[in-house]
C-alpha cells in the first residue's frame, strides 16, 4: 500500500478506536463523539482507496461525493451507499447546537461505520 493510503488508513483505525472507546463509557460518554467518529472512520477508508487508485479528491467530508468518485475503482461500493447516507445524515444533524445524538444513533452509527470498514479492508488487502 502507498505510504499515504496507509496514513488514511491509520487515521480511521484511529477514529474507530476513539468511536468504541467512547461508547464504552458508562456514564458521561458523548454519543456525538461516537456518530462524529464514525462518519471519520468511513471518511477516511474512502480517501485511501482513492489515493490507493490515484484518484483526486477535493477536501470533503461528503461520504456520497467521496463514494462517487471511488465508483469506478469500487463499483461494488456502492451497496454500501444507503449505510453511507445514514451515516452522514446522523453526522449533519449532530451538527446543530440543539440536537444531540442518543445512544441508539450512536451504537448504529459504529455499525453503520463497522460494516464499511470491514468491507474497506477487505478491498485494500487488510486484514480485518
Amino acid at each position: 500500500m502507498k505510504e499515504l493510503s496507509d496514513r488514511w488508513v491509520a487515521k480511521a483505525e484511529a477514529h474507530m478506536e476513539t468511536a468504541k472507546r467512547e461508547l464504552a463509557i458508562k456514564k458521561g460518554g458523548n454519543p456525538d463523539a461516537v456518530c462524529l467518529h464514525a462518519h471519520l472512520c468511513a471518511e477516511n477508508y474512502l480517501k485511501a482507496r482513492l489515493q490507493e487508485g490515484d484518484i483526486d479528491f477535493p477536501t470533503t467530508s461528503h461520504l456520497a461525493v467521496l463514494l462517487y468518485l471511488c465508483a469506478d475503482v469500487e463499483p461494488e461500493w456502492e451497496s454500501h451507499r444507503s449505510h453511507l447516507s445514514k451515516l452522514s445524515a446522523i453526522n449533519r444533524l449532530i451538527q446543530e447546537p440543539e440536537e444531540n445524538a442518543t445512544l441508539d444513533m450512536a451504537k448504529e452509527s459504529l455499525e453503520l461505520a463497522s460494516t464499511f470498514r470491514a468491507s474497506a479492508r477487505k478491498t485494500l488487502g487488510l486484514k480485518n
